[in-house]
């Protein structure tokens, strides 16, 4: 985080607020508390982060620590998916709730739960799960490709 006094800022605007693509700018006041600017986006992950984490939290505790269970409570489109891909969602958005939170970071988790609610919705629009192809250990030469 950047750190430019308020008259830094009046004086030289450009100059203090060039710094926020690097992240917040910490604005300090003689006569007051300190301010910061950010960007919207930043904000709004944040606030999203924010609010993602603790109603998963809060599921969590309610289902006695069952991930799965705490899942499957909050979000129904969660019954999309298979028992194998229910237990890896859950064991993902368990490491990424307690270390957004932790680490006030919520980018991954937000992004994680984004797309695994894409995932459920791609099969609910008849989507199927495919097998991974597995490409052979020795180029093989074709005659036409």
């Amino acid at each position: 985080m950047s750190t430019a006094t308020f008259t830094d800022l009046l004086r030289k605007p450009r100059e203090v607020l060039a710094h926020i693509d690097e992240g917040q700018v910490r604005i300090t006041r003689r006569d007051g508390d300190d301010l910061v600017i950010l960007r919207g986006h930043d904000l709004d992950v944040l606030q999203n982060g924010t609010a993602l984490s603790s109603r998963l939290i809060r599921a969590i505790g309610r289902n006695q620590n069952n991930v799965v269970a705490a899942l499957t409570d909050l979000f129904a489109w969660t019954a999309e998916f298979s028992p194998d891909e229910l237990a890896l969602y859950a064991a993902e958005i368990e490491q990424l709730v307690y270390s957004s939170s932790e680490l006030g970071s919520y980018d991954r988790l937000l992004q994680a739960q984004q797309e695994w609610q894409e995932t459920a919705l791609a099969y609910a629009m008849g989507m199927s799960q495919v097998e991974p192809i597995e490409l052979p250990t020795v180029q093989v030469r074709v005659e036409r490709p």
